[in-house]
């Protein structure tokens, strides 16, 4: 039979010289790992095609899976991408009714002994190559961080289970199994169908199981820290949706205010007359005038939208300032809210959006007072008519979410990522990095600090073991002011091998006119104040400040 799998040693001493046994150390081990090679991939790759995955090997209920195709893609030297083999499959659903889940498998010739599973995004739906950086690299220079392909790692991704063709975005959730996979069980089926593959491919399973995802991909991430934490090494999540609930009603009151009442609508120059001015009153608190807002507390403090208010005089008059509703809309997007009843986990409520703290007003208000434009709702609308109400035809007006109160929770349990309880991730010894951003408006910071809180309260200081969490002023929903650049999956993948965690992390800014400035990447509730002296575009002249969590 023909031997389709061979193991390196380990690769030549350092030039410097060194013994046989330090070659062979543990620490030498985990930094250079012998490397798995495929002899004759091409070979090996096409046996692939149709091979199977049976029910028993998923976690979860299924019919099984299949490799639908198998081909081997060559060396890319533009893109650095090596030699590897890539499977498109299918698990199949238990309800025949529900959509499949589909999956994208890229098998390096030249394996680490490691894998990445990247997670979705809003509504998933469309298969997850994992051809792509991991979070937190988006934007940035291909040389600050390659693709987890390129460093040799197995990585996979799927739709989800979403999938619903030209149907209406959310139209899914009509179904329970798909609903379900939303939830978070498609991370479990994709997950076990890809580790059959794998050891089908190599004769072995990955030695390190990583998951690394943002937005929807981080509420995944939480997903696999809270329920099948056995599963993994270590996981990364940025911004993650933890409370899918909490935030359509949060969503949903901002736009009833913004949209639902009489001139309540910011225009575009009144817009910016908001963010102009809570920049000139808070940009300097962090010590720089450098277009950020680091201390987002001292700026609640500072700031009050009641300084924009009209003054009583005729209407018409030439001033740039805000009537009393629109006040009203500045107030209602950037105060706390509390719901008429509790989520799961105890969830009573949702922190204020960043909107007074530097956020970009038009993912609220639109450009140009287009209700339908408003950037959360493509993602309201869905969740209200096919989750909530459960009818496409569902009036966003007449939307009353406590008159759904029975629904809400059952949704809420079903969906939400807000248990601090992650023991069995934490006894496997995984490790969870968590990256939020001050100016997320989709993702509040605040809805991710209360769940950090949370956890700090039931793991005390033993959770800086496994858990790091940081804020990085400037940072919205994957862009913004910061558009913050780090090699989260270096940092992860150190903590996980050598138990060796970030220590003091640089954030360099992607942004196309930031130069790649750096600040440091402070963690909670930390923040980065200038020391007065110094570049105020390098790390260096920064510090954190702020009294640590823990």
């Amino acid at each position: 039979m023909r031997r389709h799998i061979v193991a390196t040693a380990v690769t030549a001493l350092t030039a410097s010289g060194g013994s046989l046994l330090a070659a062979f150390s543990p620490a030498m081990a985990a930094e250079r790992p012998a490397r798995t090679f495929v002899a004759d991939a091409e070979a090996r790759c096409a046996s692939m095609a149709g091979q199977r995955v049976a029910a028993t090997a998923i976690g979860l209920p299924t019919r099984g899976g299949e490799v639908v195709s198998a081909t081997l893609h060559n060396t890319d030297r533009a893109s650095g991408r090596p030699e590897f083999c890539l499977l498109r499959g299918t698990v199949h659903s238990f309800d025949r009714a529900a959509p499949d889940i589909d999956f994208q498998i890229n098998l390096p010739t030249s394996w680490n002994g490691k894998s990445v599973q990247f997670g979705g995004s809003g509504f998933n739906g469309t298969v997850v190559t994992g051809l792509n950086v991991a979070p937190g690299f988006v934007n940035a220079d291909p040389a600050q961080g390659q693709p987890p392909i390129n460093r040799g790692y197995v990585t996979f991704g799927s739709d989800g289970g979403t999938a619903v063709g030209t149907a209406p975005a959310g139209s899914f959730a009509l179904n329970e199994e798909a609903l379900a996979n939303f939830s978070g069980e498609s991370v479990k089926r994709t997950r076990d169908a890809a580790i059959t593959l794998i050891q089908k491919y190599y004769t072995k399973e990955p030695t390190k199981q990583y998951y690394v995802g943002a937005s929807k991909g981080g509420h995944e991430g939480l997903v696999a820290a809270q329920r099948y934490g056995d599963d993994y090494d270590g996981i990364i999540a940025y911004y993650p949706a933890i409370e899918n609930q909490a935030m359509m009603i949060s969503w949903h009151r901002m736009w009833q205010q913004a949209y639902d009442r009489p001139g309540a609508y910011l225009d575009v120059t009144e817009q910016r007359l908001v963010t102009d001015a809570v920049y000139r009153t808070c940009d300097g608190l962090d010590g720089a005038f450098d277009g950020l807002i680091s201390n987002v507390r001292g700026c609640d403090g500072a700031f009050s939208i009641n300084s924009l208010r009209c003054p009583d005089e005729p209407e018409g008059a030439d001033t740039a300032c805000l009537t009393p509703a629109q006040i009203r809309t500045m107030r209602t997007a950037a105060s706390p809210h509390e719901f008429a009843f509790p989520l799961a986990n105890g969830v009573t409520g949702i922190g204020r959006y960043p909107f007074l703290r530097g956020a970009d007003l038009t993912m609220l208000l639109d450009d140009a007072g287009n209700a339908e434009a408003a950037g959360y709702l493509g993602l309201l609308g869905p969740v209200v008519r096919y989750l909530v109400v459960q009818d496409g035809n569902g009036s966003l007006t007449d939307f009353d979410y406590r008159k759904y109160e029975k629904r809400v929770r059952k949704l809420s349990w079903l969906l939400a990522t807000t248990d601090p309880n992650v023991d069995r991730f934490a006894r496997r010894g995984g490790k969870l990095i968590i990256v939020q951003g001050t100016t997320d408006v989709l993702v509040p910071e605040e809805l991710t600090n209360a769940h950090y809180d949370r956890m700090a309260e039931r793991y005390g200081s033993s959770i800086h073991r496994f858990v790091r969490y940081y804020v990085q002023p400037g940072m919205a929903h994957g862009n913004g002011r910061f558009d913050l650049a780090w090699d989260s999956l270096t940092a992860l993948d150190t903590w996980a091998s050598r138990n060796k965690p970030p220590t003091k992390p640089v954030a360099t800014d992607a942004g196309p006119a930031a130069e790649h400035r750096t600040r440091p990447l402070c963690e909670y509730p930390r923040w980065p104040k200038y020391k007065g002296h110094g570049d105020v575009d390098q790390a260096e002249n920064f510090v954190c400040t702020g009294k640590p969590r823990h």
